[in-house]
């Protein structure tokens, strides 16, 4: 890019950064999914098919995709109680020539998993600092102690403390009706003096 006002100037900018929380093309660990058929029955869009691979001689069933239904609504990797068995990769190039080149089976997302989960994996065990997918279920929210997610709690009153106020309450209302009747008195012997 370079600046029209002083091109002696040249600016060099790339893309943007990807966000760490942007959900792209599915990728799936082999070893943790259990064809359990979670994350099948949830999608909406009914993109996600199980189907049967031999891995060591048994039989497992693994899910698939069709990239050009799916919305991208991450709803499969909330569902997955396996620890992400399938997850979203920042990857979001899927352009290709025909409908069939955009159909993800099972070993096109194990790629996917080596290709772009799995370093990210290796490099937080590493400790380096490596944006991630922060996930955080509706149930671990809940879960957590109210005060750490900065909301008070409202504090109930004891029979005594609203006793107290309500007395306190009373006499406020007295001495103002006192005053009240103070000041109509002065006016009245104001208006007698007149």
């Amino acid at each position: 890019m370079v600046d029209i006002y002083h091109p002696a100037h040249r600016k060099h900018s790339q893309y943007p950064a990807i966000a760490h929380r942007y959900r792209g093309l599915l990728a799936l660990s082999e070893g943790s999914c259990t064809g359990c058929k979670k994350c099948e029955r949830i999608c909406p869009n009914n993109c996600i098919i199980m189907e049967t691979r031999v891995v060591d001689g048994n039989e497992h069933r693994f899910p698939g995709y069709f990239a050009a239904r799916c919305m991208l609504c991450g709803l499969c990797e909330e569902v997955c109680d396996r620890q992400w068995a399938i997850r979203h990769t920042d990857q979001f190039e899927d352009a290709a020539y025909s409908r069939d080149q955009l159909y993800y089976g099972p070993e096109r997302m194990w790629d996917m998993w080596d290709k772009h989960i799995e370093p990210r994996i290796q490099a937080s065990i590493a400790h380096k600092s490596v944006p991630d997918k922060k996930r955080v279920t509706r149930d671990k929210i809940h879960a957590w102690p109210i005060e750490e997610r900065g909301i008070t709690r409202p504090q109930l009153e004891t029979p005594e403390e609203k006793e107290a106020k309500r007395k306190a309450a009373e006499e406020k209302a007295k001495k103002k009706a006192e005053r009240a009747k103070a000041v109509a008195a002065k006016k009245a012997a104001a208006e007698k003096k007149e």
